[in-house]
This record gives structure tokens, sequence and C-alpha cells, in this order.
């Protein structure tokens, strides 16, 4: 059970979320968070004593918001390869929607931050551990024939990385779904003509 201060809390996360998604680390001030969690900036500091302290507990949120996103869209999957696809779909839209977290995780000006390398590393050892989780059970069930499951796991997370760029940052021609089916297919069976 939450009480009255870590509601007020939340709400303060919350509100921060929508400014830095809105203006950026560096252009947000605690003037525009207080306001926007309809509360004075003496008071904002009374739960947070900086801003960095702030845009870290976002990005936690964010991380925590997509890893249970991704969690719900795949637990049901039995046939790892739909588990993989509906893995890296829910992947991409959740991390689309987490601006904050992309931006810690993605970005070289926050840098100087000290938790942004904790961040990332927290970050890609959780993607490295579910890709690595749908291989293994591929294995198991005879779905997957894998010598090295995770020289296979640092390829594919890779892979969906390099084609972060071109579903977050610019959109392609090609929807979500075809650019992940696509992607899956060369992984999985290659470009190769098999005689």
């Amino acid at each position: 059970m939450t009480n009255k201060k870590d509601h007020k809390r939340e709400n303060i996360i919350t509100a921060a979320g929508r400014v830095f998604g809105r203006h950026g680390f560096r252009e947000a001030r605690m003037e525009n968070i207080a306001e926007e969690a309809g509360m004075g900036k003496s008071s904002l500091y009374y739960y947070f004593l900086s801003k960095e302290e702030l845009f870290e507990a976002v990005v936690e949120r964010e991380a925590e918001n997509l890893k249970n996103e991704i969690i719900l869209a795949t637990r049901d999957i039995i046939d790892p390869y739909k588990r993989m696809k509906k893995y890296v779909i829910a992947r991409m839209k959740a991390f689309n929607e987490s601006i904050n977290l992309y931006t810690a995780v993605k970005t070289n000006y926050l840098d100087h931050l000290p938790f942004i390398d904790k961040v990332r590393k927290k970050y890609d050892k959780e993607e490295m551990k579910m890709v690595e989780s749908i291989l293994k059970d591929g294995v198991r069930n005879n779905r997957f024939k894998l010598v090295n499951t995770e020289l296979a796991t640092i390829a594919i997370v890779t892979a969906i990385k390099g084609l972060e760029y071109n579903i977050v940052i610019r959109e392609g021609p090609y929807k979500l779904e075809q650019q992940v089916e696509q992607l899956l297919m060369f992984l999985f069976y290659g470009i190769v003509k098999r005689h």
C-alpha cells in the first residue's frame, strides 16, 4: 500500500517524464516540472534533490515499464520464432514511447551523468537475457539449431539495435511488422540459396 508521500513522488515522476519528453534533459527546468506536477519548486526539492536525480527516476521507471510491456506481450507465446517476432515488435513500440529512456541509452550528451552508464548496462543485460531465453527455449524445443546461444544472442541484439534507428528515429516506407519480419527471416533463414 502506498502512502501519500509515495503517491506524490510518483506524480512528480510522471510530470517530469512529460516535461523531459517535451523539452529534453538540458532544456527542462525544475520550475517547469513543479508547475506540471501542480506544486511549488521548493516542495519538489523535498522529494528530489536535483534535476539529475529526478531524470534518473524517470528513466528507471520507463525502463521498468518497457520490460513489463515486453514480458506481457510475449509470455503466452509458445513458438520461439513467433515469440521472438512479438518480442522485437513489442520492444520497438515500447522503446519508441519511452523517449527519456531512449535519450539516456542512445545519446552521448548525457554521458556526464553518473547513472547513465549504469542504466545502459542494465538495459543491455536485460535485453540479452530476454533474447537468450527465447533462443534457449527454441533449442530445447528442437525449433532452433544453435551451437552457441550466447553468440547468436549478441548477433540478434546487434541486428535489433541496427533496426532501431530506422524505426524509432526515422519512419521508413515499411511498417514495423514488415521490417521485423524481414529481419527475422534473414537472421533465422539467411539469404544464401540452399541446393
